[in-house]
């Protein structure tokens, strides 16, 4: 889904299509939300608490269909959305130490490639639904607190440059670090599946 498309649903719709538009697509909806409210489209408190809904009806979401389907999704869908049998059995090793953490932090840096296999695992594993939610909604503040900063920035950059070409080239500034970001996760979590025993000493 194009960035363009997505700036004419939430300016078209505003607050409804936020929790929904996060919910589906994820990061990029608050980074554009931030930009909205730098320009005065959106208002701080409404954004804030649609965008934390959104994000949160998501940790549900994984957190249920690991608790309910578990091994049964992983063989069906799992390779649709990067759920393995391998990233879960490294995940479950990790949650037996210290999950609490791992759910606090995969929240704060959105996984860094794994954030749907841990929500899934939480689920697989049965870690306490209310502890789960616990640590998910403080890390929320924190993660929608932060990509909004960065959106409001990037939106008075924006504001500020004079002419079409530096606007451009922020623009494409902008799309290289988010798919740099995106890759980079991939790619971390690929190693981490190939050398599970380094990562433990990591």
């Amino acid at each position: 889904m194009g960035a363009e498309f997505l700036l004419q649903l939430l300016l078209a719709y505003r607050y409804a299509i936020i929790a929904p538009a996060v919910f589906v697509i994820g990061a990029p909806v608050s980074l554009v939300a931030g930009v909205l409210l730098r320009l005065d489209v959106l208002e701080l408190i409404p954004t804030c608490l649609m965008l934390a809904l959104g994000e949160l009806m998501a940790d549900v979401w994984w957190y249920w269909l690991g608790i309910r389907y578990g091994d049964s999704f992983i063989k069906r869908y799992g390779r649709y959305v990067g759920i393995t049998h391998a990233s879960v059995t490294y995940t479950k090793d990790l949650f037996k130490r210290h999950h609490d953490i791992i759910i606090f932090t995969s929240k704060i840096t959105a996984g860094l490639g794994f954030g749907t296999v841990i929500m899934f695992t939480a689920g697989l594993s049965r870690v306490p639904f209310r502890r789960y939610m616990m640590l998910n909604i403080a890390g929320q503040f924190l993660w929608t607190a932060a990509l909004l900063s960065i959106g409001y920035s990037l939106g008075h950059l924006f504001t500020e440059v004079s002419n079409v070409f530096e606007k451009t080239a922020l623009i494409a500034l902008v799309v290289i670090i988010l798919v740099s970001l995106i890759g980079f996760g991939r790619y971390l979590k690929s190693w981490v599946m190939e050398n599970p025993t380094d990562a433990n000493h990591v």
